[in-house]
């Protein structure tokens, strides 16, 4: 799904890399600057100084127009601190990306956000609630659950979450994490990053890999057996 390099931006160096379907794979970055950087390339919205990134067999960065978007249809992406839309309510914004890349109806959708929703433990009452809030009156947690349902949503092959943890009480990480491992689990030709900012979260996602930024050329990869 993920294949990457010797990728050089601005701010970071990583070796080669690679994450498969079925993979649960953590990217620590230094920083949150390079979090952000390693992101864009990835999803081919800047350019590397060197090396090469390439999703499902392609590299974004250098696709056309009409063949990008193709790709982004097939991942989810989840920030915490960017991308939802202040003046909608978090349900709105929840429902963004699966009606634009989706179309789906709304019986399917509202069946699949419940099911979404079970999984983060949130009660039908909790969630009621919480939605209707906008971005800026909602909980950290309350705003990465929003960002986490809009990228689940399009029923992607590969999820991307930046620094989606952090920042968040223990609690709020382990529901996130195995809420994500629901998704995971429910089709093993999906694959997951989580990109952290330091290592602190490592310990409770269990990645099946781990891929270090590096700002120095003392490049490490540690890989899971």
């Amino acid at each position: 799904m993920i294949a990457i390099h010797a990728l050089e931006g601005n701010q970071f160096r990583l070796p080669d890399a690679a994450v498969a379907a079925g993979d649960l794979a953590a990217v620590v970055a230094p920083s949150a600057a390079c979090a952000r950087e390693f992101v864009d390339l990835l999803l081919g919205l800047a350019t590397p100084r060197g090396g090469s990134v390439r999703l499902f067999g392609q590299a974004l960065a250098s696709t056309g127009e009409p063949a990008r978007l193709a790709l982004r249809s097939r991942l989810g992406f989840a920030a915490q601190a960017e991308g939802l839309v202040g003046h909608l309510a978090l349900w709105e914004n929840v429902l963004l990306g699966a009606g634009y890349h989706r179309r789906q109806d709304a019986a399917g959708l509202d069946a699949r956000v419940r099911t979404l929703l079970g999984w983060c433990g949130w009660t039908e009452a909790e969630a009621r609630r919480v939605l209707r809030l906008l971005p800026d009156q909602a909980a950290p947690f309350e705003r990465a659950v929003a960002a986490w349902l809009r990228a689940l949503l399009v029923e992607p092959a590969l999820v991307v979450a930046e620094n989606l943890l952090g920042g968040l009480a223990a609690e709020a990480r382990r529901r996130l994490i195995g809420a994500s491992a629901h998704f995971l689990a429910e089709d093993p030709r999906r694959a997951a990053v989580f990109v952290l900012v330091g290592e602190a979260q490592l310990e409770e996602l269990q990645p099946t890999a781990v891929f270090y930024l590096s700002l120095q050329d003392d490049f490490q990869a540690e890989v899971s057996p």
